[in-house]
């Protein structure tokens, strides 16, 4: 997924960039609800790191959490970015947050809000 600099943008149009490269990657997405996604989401003035890609996508299945069906595509994607951009030192952070994302799929639990700052 892309991730543009967006640091100079006012925050209409970043909000707008960003639903873009939402919608671009995840085409069932709306935009409006790929728009309150990108709401939850910073300025982007650095390179993308795995951890905001990490974020994007755990901000993608919140605000949709009510289609599983295009949450287990996203979710497959989270996992894709942690296997190819894996840190032991954060590794327990992380396999909590999996697991408790995987409960939701499982119909186990409501889906985990995590906080991520």
């Amino acid at each position: 997924m892309k991730f543009e600099y967006n640091g100079h943008l006012p925050e209409e149009k970043r909000i707008n960039q960003v639903a873009m490269e939402i919608t671009s990657k995840y085409p069932d997405i709306s935009m409006q609800t790929a728009k309150e996604i990108a709401m939850f989401e910073g300025r982007i003035s650095t390179p993308k790191t795995a951890n905001m890609e990490l974020r994007r996508l755990y901000y993608i299945m919140l605000v949709n959490q009510t289609n599983k069906k295009s949450n287990i595509i996203v979710f497959r994607d989270y996992l894709n970015v942690l296997k190819n951009n894996y840190d032991a030192s954060i590794k327990d952070k992380y396999f909590d947050i999996i697991d408790k994302i995987k409960n939701y799929f499982d119909n186990n639990a409501s889906f985990p809000f995590i906080d991520y700052e």
